[in-house]
């Protein structure tokens, strides 16, 4: 062999020897070790000399000699040049650690050997884990989240949705691909005018580099259309570039019904306190009374019918309420339970309803107990109703009282009973005949 030949021999040994990756090389006959390089002796914990005693199934845990021989069959026969493969190294103490192995097949007439670079993946492979363990946590929290999350490339098309998305556009992450999201799910105004990408106000956070937010109307899969609360984000890249934008999505459907309820709850309860104290201010300044007890008396009895009445509405949330309740509650404050027989078919009041006809049964229960039927232990009164035509007819009579005769004038009594009859859109008639006070109560139903 010449000097430079050797010279170079020697360079190349060093380079080898030194080199970041573990060399083996070992021979196609007997598959003992004939150069392992410093690295990978390190690493292994092993000699020179203890390595040429050894072969590659040696180290290797997971794989056996026959398994080996099949590995590198391909090698051997020709059909290819390199193999690459994944597997465990053990160390002298015992240890392990995971290697990359890449492996060539040198000809050198008689002599045959195996060439293979192999790299510790160790470490690699422990933050390649971490990062599916993160990606794992993160699909989970995407896919759990009640809000609709969506990525979008440099060109505005979709590159991922949780399933938050696709439950509130109706679309599969699939189904999207390709194209621009504007144009699946915010292509037509509400009015079904079509709807530019360059008028979005979501898509102009790619371009303007800035963030938004704000509400939008979507459009379903199935053509229907619903608000949603937005905010839209770029994503950077590398330094300043704009890479994509994040768009999180929230259906404000019900926020908007409740909204809408909560405006008209408040509409209703102001037209209802606004009624209500302008029958309360009526009474005050209509009552008439001998004296001042009276008076108080006389009032304080007709505010609290009206109080029963608006108690009775809100312990059904203003949705109406049972005849029958109305007349046994008004009856049951003034006369007693004994004394009163009330019965008929079951009759739904609207709210407009119940208030005037809870007045109107105060004041003829008013008139009973203070000069009619309740007024003597003997006294009865049946209150019975009928429906008739999308009518109901409420008959009120009074037996076993003192003798009744017409009243010479209208008091405001009778005036609150025929405004309340007004009230109900129907009308009242009395009759003073013996054996007592009869009524004749007629009003629309809304059935």
């Amino acid at each position: 062999m010449s000097k430079s030949i050797a010279v170079t021999s020697e360079r190349l040994g060093r380079i080898v020897e030194e080199a970041a990756s573990e060399v083996y090389v070992f021979g196609a006959d007997d598959f003992h070790f004939r150069l392992v390089n410093k690295g990978a002796r390190e690493n292994l914990g092993y000699s020179a000399e203890e390595m040429s005693r050894l072969t590659p199934w040696d180290l290797k845990p997971r794989i056996g000699q026959a398994d080996f021989m099949i590995l590198i069959a391909p090698l051997l026969s020709g059909e290819i040049d390199r193999l690459d493969f994944d597997t465990t190294h053990r160390r002298k103490d015992g240890s392990e650690y995971n290697v990359s192995v890449k492996l060539q097949l040198f000809d050198g007439g008689d002599d045959q050997v195996f060439y293979a670079a192999i790299q510790d993946t160790t470490e690699y492979r422990r933050v390649e884990e971490e990062l599916r363990n993160t990606a794992r946590r993160l699909d989970g929290i995407l896919d759990n989240t009640t809000m609709a999350v969506f990525l979008m490339d440099d060109r505005q098309h979709c590159v991922f949705m949780n399933r938050a998305a696709e439950k509130l556009t109706g679309y599969l992450f699939e189904e999207t691909v390709g194209r621009p999201l504007h144009d699946v799910i915010h292509h037509t105004h509400p009015d079904g005018t079509p709807f530019p990408l360059a008028e979005c106000a979501i898509d102009r956070a790619f371009p303007e580099r800035a963030g938004t937010q704000g509400e939008e109307v979507f459009v379903h899969k199935d053509g229907s259309f619903y608000p949603v609360a937005f905010t839209a984000s770029p994503i950077y890249g590398g330094g300043s570039t704009v890479v994509g934008t994040v768009l999180e999505a929230r259906d404000i459907s019900e926020d908007k019904r409740n909204e809408e309820a909560r405006s008209l709850l408040m509409h209703e309860v102001d037209h209802r306190a606004r009624n209500l104290l302008a029958i309360v201010q009526s009474l005050v300044r209509l009552t008439r009374a001998e004296d001042m007890d009276s008076y108080r008396d006389v009032l304080a009895g007709r505010i609290d019918a009206l109080a029963r009445a608006q108690t009775s509405l809100a312990s059904r949330r203003w949705e109406g309420g049972r005849l029958h309740d109305v007349v046994r509650e008004e009856l049951e404050a003034l006369c007693p339970k004994e004394a009163v027989e009330a019965q008929g078919p079951e009759i739904q009041l609207s709210p407009e309803q119940v208030q005037p006809l809870s007045m109107l049964l105060h004041e003829l229960a008013t008139n009973a107990s203070k000069y009619g039927a309740c007024s003597r232990t003997a006294g009865r009164i049946s209150v019975t109703w009928t429906i008739a035509d999308r009518q109901a007819t409420i008959a009120w009579r009074e037996t076993g009282g003192p003798p009744i005769a017409a009243p010479l004038r209208e008091g405001f009594g009778s005036s609150l009973q025929a405004s309340m009859a007004r009230q109900l859109g129907g009308s009242l008639t009395r009759d003073w005949n013996m054996p007592g006070l009869s009524v004749t109560i007629t009003f629309p139903l809304d059935l």
